[in-house]
């Protein structure tokens, strides 16, 4: 029988492999029968009397020209007959005579189409190869890990022979992912461009259609470096990793490969297959290799669940703090910008930070010259605003950059995320007129205000004056104004966040001016440094205690339980939760059988479930859940599509008491 459904209890089979395998199909040109060993499995065997032939890069694998170490295949000969043991809990010993009937092999052909790959003696085993003596049986479906890291394997190769058609280079690692699947290869004086990821995702498509089989050989390592002469890469790994004179490969259509399988049967299993990223690497990492191509994608036993996958990566998209500050940014027309990790010396001697700060910096030499990586943003903005001439008409200029910061803060300070030394800020500096400054402050005083009230925070504004160890001065400290924010929390607690302070320092340190409408070409800006969140691991920590882990419905990382009355309404449970999901809510369904009704929904309010979804008989019938909140309020039955209805509502009203509103 053909490998089916991982429900089928464990098989054991006896000195066979074809009762649930069969052999590969034929390559062309080689001729396949068998031949009865002590384990007597069927096989494709090389013949050592014929050698592959001396090949240059001029005749490296191409659709025209192909390897075909098929030609190189002995026939094995079979002689005599033999009986199969299938053993199931549930039916007992089945004694199968062999060769038998093929409507009896293939019994479980309906289950077999989704069968990834089979688990022999506890080793990942192609489907098509034959086992080998006594073996205990697992099949495995692609909601196995084990069984997803194949199937991305063989779309990795799948990629590869499109990337050898398309580019020609010369392939290097194309392993799977926890996500999905890339390969890596070295293409000289060129890199691979974002608008090509569509052309190499319909050759891969073109691949799937003519179904290439996946066909292992057994292969000397001397061949191999013979064959694979023409890409150096390959031949560092057969002489750096290749312990064996023998080792396997993987024919796939004209692509031939270094590799250890197991693979799926053919290429027509991938049933649906994205290409959708490129970057560059290095040759296992080291900088000191050769850069490399990298192209990624991911693939799906069916369309619906690439659908799914697509919309959790847009969702994924929306929820980016990234994507959201842009918003806002460019609603209060920032720029949004980004500078350098870390700056020569020079810049912070120029800034007068290096006086003052340098012992609350990272330091290091490179070339003779000292390095630190920057605590602030505001030199690396001054650059950018004097790279070139300036006009009063550009003004204000607003650069807000979501950088990293890094400050050596002593160890007796640290503070889990409310004091750090490498921290994320929403900073943001203004280059404005002197007359423009009392309207530029005003909308940060309401940006502030807009940010805040959506996390239901209040603040309060305190003046601070100079500081003791200030630069430059007295008169310009007493214009120079800084407005420090202090939000309070649930328990009343004062926390520093955000800040807006004017700068007329920096200016004349970088020696910054724009020309005035009267053609003054020296004319100072004022800077305004400006952070709402300020940092933003400070800030969740805050958010975090805040909540005391009652996160609002539309920041919570658990929104939506959905929670069976019994085993008959899993499988409807399970759909509601798939619902809520493609809808982009965190939703999850709680399948414990060993926990009673009552006990899975204490657990779901402990957990901070926003929303406690009840499914049972009832609901099943009219398509609906019986909705309930973390504290035990009960909103009663309603449909799954007004619920969604709702639900996005107030996510997208952002609103704080969603479980009331509701």
């Amino acid at each position: 029988m053909l490998l089916g459904h991982p429900d089928l209890p464990l098989l054991t089979a006896s000195p066979t492999e074809a009762a649930c395998f069969t052999p590969a199909t034929p390559l062309p040109h080689a001729r396949l029968s068998s031949r009865r060993h002590s384990r007597g499995p069927w096989g494709l065997q090389l013949d050592p009397s014929h050698q592959l032939p001396a090949l240059s890069p001029t005749t490296a694998p191409t659709r025209k020209q192909p390897l075909r170490p098929s030609t190189f295949l002995k026939p094995r000969s079979y002689k005599g007959s033999f009986h199969i043991d299938i053993t199931t809990p549930a039916s007992g010993t089945e004694v199968l005579p062999w060769p038998t009937d093929r409507s009896t092999i293939y019994r479980c052909q309906e289950l077999a189409e989704n069968t990834v790959v089979a688990k022999v003696n506890g080793e990942l085993w192609d489907l098509d190869r034959p086992m080998e003596g006594d073996s205990t049986l697992e099949l495995l479906m692609f909601d196995s890990e084990e069984a997803q890291a194949v199937y991305w394997h063989s779309s990795a190769h799948i990629l590869g022979e499109a990337m050898e058609l398309y580019y020609g280079g010369h392939l290097c690692y194309g392993p799977p992912t926890e996500n999905g699947f890339y390969y890596d290869m070295f293409i000289r004086d060129r890199a691979v461009s974002s608008t090509e990821l569509a052309v190499l995702e319909n050759i891969c498509k073109t691949i799937i259609r003519e179904k290439q089989p996946f066909e292992r050989l057994e292969v000397s390592k001397e061949t191999l470096l013979d064959m694979f002469k023409y890409n150096k890469f390959k031949c560092r790994i057969l002489k750096e990793k290749v312990n064996t004179p023998t080792t396997t490969v993987y024919r796939c259509g004209p692509l031939i490969d270094l590799c250890k399988g197991p693979h799926v049967r053919h290429t027509g299993k991938i049933k649906s297959i994205k290409i959708f990223k490129n970057s560059s690497a290095y040759w296992e990492g080291s900088p000191e290799m050769e850069t490399l191509q990298r192209i990624y994608g991911i693939s799906f036993p069916d369309n619906k669940m690439m659908k799914t996958w697509e919309k959790f990566q847009e969702d994924a998209k929306n929820r980016d703090h990234r994507k959201i500050g842009k918003e806002e940014y460019h609603s209060r027309n920032f720029t949004e910008v980004l500078s350098p990790n870390m700056y020569n010396s020079k810049l912070w001697e120029t800034s007068g930070h290096w006086q003052h700060y340098s012992e609350n910096m990272f330091t290091f030499d490179i070339e003779k010259e000292t390095f630190a990586l920057k605590p602030m943003n505001c030199p690396g903005h001054c650059l950018m605003f004097a790279h070139r001439p300036r006009s009063w008409r550009e003004m204000p200029i607003r650069f807000a950059d979501f950088g990293i910061l890094h400050r050596n803060e002593l160890a007796g300070t640290l503070s889990g995320l409310t004091r750090v030394r490498r921290f994320q800020q929403d900073d943001a500096h203004i280059f404005c007129m002197v007359e423009q400054t009392e309207e530029e402050v005003k909308g940060c005083l309401q940006f502030l205000q807009s940010v805040y009230s959506t996390f239901g925070f209040s603040f309060q504004l305190n003046l601070s004056t100079r500081p003791e160890n200030f630069l430059g001065e007295t008169e310009m400290w007493d214009e120079a104004e800084k407005i420090d924010i202090k939000i309070k929390d649930a328990i009343g607690r004062y926390h520093q966040c955000a800040t807006i302070q004017l700068d007329f320092q920096l200016p004349i340190r970088f020696n910054l001016t724009y020309v005035s409408k009267d053609g003054d070409d020296k004319k100072r800006p004022v800077i305004i440094h400006r952070a709402i969140l300020g940092s933003v691991e400070r800030m969740i920590a805050i958010l975090s205690e805040n909540c005391g882990g009652k996160w609002p419905f539309w920041l919570s990382p658990r929104q939506v339980m959905v929670i069976p009355v019994g085993p008959t309404c899993e499988k409807y449970a399970l759909q509601v939760s798939s619902e809520f999901f493609e809808e982009g809510f965190m939703a999850d369904v709680d399948l414990d059988d060993s926990c009673t009704l009552n006990k899975k929904i204490r657990n779901a309010q402990l957990a901070q479930y926003n929303f406690i979804l009840v499914v049972g008989e009832k609901e099943k019938i009219n398509n609906a859940v019986n909705v309930r909140t973390r504290d035990n309020k009960i909103h009663g039955e309603i449909s799954v599509i007004s619920a969604i209805d709702k639900l996005k509502n107030l996510k997208k009203l952002r609103t704080l008491n969603a479980e009331e509103e509701f």
